[in-house]
């Protein structure tokens, strides 16, 4: 569950809007879409390592490697397109963030989550966009 413990309860402020690549059959051709999984989950970013633009190949590029908690049974997958609406669940209409999901890292609290709430899942981040 998420943040079963009271003193916990506000700490997903963000929202992520999950899409997936999945394959689909039309006919006799075989395609793959971009298809939303997932839409305004409770998340939180956090460990933020945002760093300024820098020059390549004639454009200039922002990259930033994030972490990104939510709730153990989230739906993410490993190259899943996250858009991050940044206190999207404080009702916060900000421009979503592109990143790119890590492999998820799910962790447990011992004794089933009982003791503090604290289960959840972490996952690494990539953000590379071209300024415009």
């Amino acid at each position: 569950m998420i943040f079963d413990n009271p003193i916990f309860s506000s700490w997903y402020t963000d929202t992520v809007d999950v899409y997936r690549v999945v394959n689909s059959a039309a006919g006799n051709i075989d395609t793959q879409e971009r298809q939303q999984v997932g839409s305004a989950i409770p998340c939180r970013i956090y460990n933020s390592q945002k760093n300024g633009p820098s020059m390549q190949d004639g454009a200039a590029r922002v990259n930033s490697t994030d972490k990104l908690s939510c709730d153990v049974n989230t739906d993410i997958r490993e190259g899943d397109e996250l858009l991050v609406t940044r206190g999207g669940a404080l009702g916060i209409q900000n421009q979503p963030e592109r990143y790119f999901a890590g492999n998820p890292q799910k962790y447990y609290d011992p004794v089933g989550g009982a003791l503090t709430g604290l289960v959840h899942m972490e996952v690494g981040l990539l953000l590379q966009e071209i300024v415009r």
